[in-house]
């Protein structure tokens, strides 16, 4: 109540990176820090998003998700 919140809350921490290198790099990368951040905030999700700017990709190679593990936790890792 101190800080505005009333009732529960659902923590979800949601990293956004950009794709710039190899795929496996950038997620290897990117899943490290949502690690952390989830952990910092005691996050109940975690989410990895990472947007390919490429034009000369198509959308449906773009499109895609999985599930990785990280330090025992979740996270889903979502293509752009």
């Amino acid at each position: 109540p101190a800080r505005g919140f009333h009732g529960p809350m659902q923590r979800i921490v949601i990293e956004l990176k950009l794709q710039r290198g190899a795929l496996e790099g950038v997620i290897s990368q990117g899943l490290a820090q949502t690690a952390s951040y989830a952990s910092q905030v005691g996050a109940d999700e975690a989410h990895l998003v990472i947007f390919n700017r490429d034009p000369e990709v198509t959308w449906e190679q773009r499109i895609w998700e999985t599930d990785r593990t990280v330090e025992g936790r979740g996270i889903r890792v979502w293509g752009a």
